[in-house]
């Protein structure tokens, strides 16, 4: 299974986790796993699917409680609808505890509380362990306790598989910054909105604009009904590409003349399958959002392989069928999953209430930025929304456009940039975490990154909203060292952009980046790559605080 390699316990238990933007608590299943036994047949498929089990009762370092919230666990978690049916009564029904865990396999365990759930919570195609990074995360709050990143920021690529042995991308996880290697020119940053009226547990809604799908020819033809958009929630644990109006997957069908046999159980459950002996789509997918900000699928990233589990635990492809990672929802809202960042980067930062998008960059290579803001108000973001709408309706100096047709190149400023960064969103000199994940159960590979000790920390000086670009010499802005702010007790309510403002949600694309670049983390520091084999070989690599896994 793809996932986040984790090490829980007392001696080390191995297990694969999903991350989980709405849930601020962490989930790990034991040995009742309440697997869906519709489509999951027998315990050995249930356990590779799950990510592997966490035996409370063989590590000598768990302690139970009497609930989760008991063990320190945040006492809330968000149930609206489309979000999971049981999520409402996980918290209260889970068997609660603390224990070690470390998503790496440095020996920095964090103590934190877990929960055990004692339920069928989810819809079956969740699977994974669920390792919550939502606004009131005990995961993300205890690593900032501990000073083992410096803010409540996460940021993640999908990776690309199905390119090739050699060509496939490792995604990537990156706990207090983000990775300024996998991302491209402009971005769009909106504030988190949890609210009832959004619609989306995550408080990540964007508006689809428009799709086209893009034929080898260089025609690109459009499958969503004239004058119309969609409402989409990213929400990155799940399955497929995108979960859209029944419509909108009829439109592609006509399109590209393709028609569906069945509809898959195995690992993209709910895709639409097809003969691989028929006549195949071979083109790409363009989404548009309303800031702008254009995101193309690769086509071997939403028709995939038939991938399933048999019967004995092992992976079985099917050649003679084929994966379409699209789906109709009927009456439920649409969202974008986890293949949607294939194309994109995404970065949710709870300290400013913010989440931000970018075209991804599909690299094997890192370069880790860290990430420390003040609160962000509904003023700022307003302000962002103003600047990028005069900048795209214009075209800017970047020759952009208000329906983004450079490729998203008038939303914001280039990640890095050379503009300076806005009031809102300070970045410190101080060590970033990153986890990269594209692994199976069985073979887990991870790197490391220490972050550097310092006998005497460094403290520069913040750069004015207005001021200068970066010498020629260097791009690397100089700021000022910035505490993360204290984790809030409970979900963010925004309480000044009501009515019309959220009831049609939109894209804050302002001219100004939150992000300024950052001078190099340090010298060098010894990590190891575990291969195959168990072997062990030294890298260097910039110092920071990094997990890799393949």
């Amino acid at each position: 299974m793809r996932g986040i390699p984790v090490k829980v316990g007392t001696p080390l238990q191995s297990i694969v986790m999903l991350p989980w933007p709405d849930f601020n608590n962490t989930y790990i299943y034991d040995e009742e796993a309440y697997c869906d036994p519709s489509i999951i047949w027998n315990n050995k498929i249930c356990e590779i699917r799950r990510g592997g089990y966490f035996l409370e009762t063989e590590s000598t370092s768990f302690t139970k409680s009497s609930d989760l919230v008991a063990a320190g666990g945040a006492g809330q978690e968000l149930a609206v609808r489309g979000s999971e049916l049981g999520v409402a009564k996980l918290l209260s029904t889970s068997l609660g505890g603390t224990d070690l865990l470390s998503a790496g396999s440095s020996g920095n365990l964090t103590s934190m509380p877990l929960g055990i759930p004692r339920m069928r919570w989810d819809n079956g195609y969740s699977i994974l362990h669920a390792l919550g990074l939502g606004s009131n995360s005990t995961y993300l709050n205890s690593l900032v306790h501990a000073g083992q990143i410096p803010s409540r920021v996460w940021s993640m690529f999908w990776g690309r598989t199905w390119t090739g042995a050699k060509t496939d991308i490792d995604g990537v996880l990156v706990l207090g910054g983000y990775d300024k290697e996998k991302v491209i020119g402009r971005n769009m940053t909106q504030l988190l909105d949890y609210s009832q009226e959004t619609g989306c547990w995550t408080g990540m809604k964007v508006t689809v604009s428009d799709v086209f799908v893009n034929f080898r020819n260089g025609t690109d033809v459009s499958i969503m009904p004239r004058s119309s958009a969609a409402q989409c929630c990213i929400v990155p644990q799940r399955q497929l590409l995108w979960e859209a109006p029944d419509g909108i997957v009829e439109g592609f069908e006509k399109a590209t003349n393709m028609e569906s046999t069945d509809l898959s159980f195995g690992l993209h459950w709910g895709a639409k399958l097809y003969n691989t002996s028929a006549d195949l789509f071979d083109g790409d997918i363009t989404f548009l959002l309303s800031s702008g900000l254009q995101v193309r699928i690769p086509n071997n990233q939403f028709l995939t392989p038939f991938v399933d589990i048999d019967r004995n635990g092992s992976r079985q492809i099917h050649p003679d069928r084929t994966e379409m990672l699209m789906t109709g929802v009927g009456d439920n809202p649409s969202t974008l999953g986890r293949y949607f960042l294939t194309a994109a980067y995404l970065m949710v930062d709870h300290d400013a209430s913010t989440f931000t998008l970018w075209q991804a960059n599909p690299s094997s290579r890192s370069s880790l930025v860290p990430v420390v803001s003040r609160p962000t108000t509904n003023e700022d973001c307003g302000d962002r929304g103003s600047e990028g709408s005069e900048d795209s309706s214009s075209g800017g100096s970047s020759g952009g456009n208000s329906r983004g047709d450079s490729g998203g190149e008038g939303l914001g400023t280039d990640v890095p940039s050379a503009q300076p960064s806005i009031s809102t969103a300070l970045i410190a000199g101080v060590v970033a975490g990153g986890v990269v994940f594209v692994g199976a159960l069985a073979a887990l590979i991870f790197f490391l990154i220490r972050r550097r000790r310092r006998n005497k920390p460094t403290i520069a000086h913040a750069v004015p909203r207005d001021g200068p670009a970066a010498s020629s010499d260097s791009d690397d802005h100089k700021m000022e060292k910035t505490l993360p702010p204290e984790a809030p007790g409970s979900l963010p309510k925004p309480s000044e952009l009501r009515g019309r403002e959220y009831a049609t949600p939109r894209e804050v694309h302002g001219s100004s980046s939150p992000w300024a670049n950052m001078a190099t983390l340090g010298p060098t520091a010894m990590t190891y790559e575990l291969d195959g084999n168990g072997t062990m070989r030294d890298q260097r690599v910039y110092s920071g605080y990094m997990y890799h896994a393949r």
